[in-house]
């Protein structure tokens, strides 16, 4: 776990935001200099296409992986979402951190197929075992919910 730490950590200090927890990784790759990490999919990034979508009254990250990121490993899932999150957090409708990590790994799970993948920042954060029961789509907040 604690590799997984020091990919996150540059994130957390590239968007100031709180530290998040990373579901179904394994381990990372080995002999990195992880101060100037930049994860690929091979040659290539994990995500060809994002974009910020306005749809049903509320904003949503639209990805549209790349073959590779489509097919990637638990291991390489910090990595994916290091990249996400290098090129998508400076917006201003980012927020939500673990909540989008979450519906990424869900993503990872049972919708690789999907042509494109939706992170919404305005889904609350369950934890990653609700977010997977809402097949990614958490609809309703959990107020007694560890996770909060």
């Amino acid at each position: 776990m604690s590799r997984i730490l020091l990919v996150l950590v540059p994130v957390i200090a590239t968007v100031g935001l709180s530290f998040p927890t990373v579901h179904a990784a394994d381990e990372l790759p080995k002999n990195t200099d992880y101060a100037t990490f930049s994860p690929k999919c091979g040659d290539q990034d994990y995500i060809q296409k994002g974009e910020w979508v306005y749809r049903d009254n509320e904003w949503t990250l639209s990805l549209t992986p790349t073959d590779c990121g489509r097919n990637i490993g638990p291991s390489q899932t910090p990595n994916m979402f290091y990249e996400i999150s290098k090129k998508f957090a400076g917006s201003p409708y980012w927020s939500n951190t673990r909540g989008m990590i979450n519906q990424l790994t869900c993503h990872l799970a049972i919708a690789r197929d999907k042509p494109e993948w939706n992170l919404d920042p305005w889904r609350p954060y369950v934890g990653y075992s609700k977010t997977a029961a809402a097949k990614c789509n958490v609809t309703q907040p959990d107020p007694d919910s560890e996770f909060h």
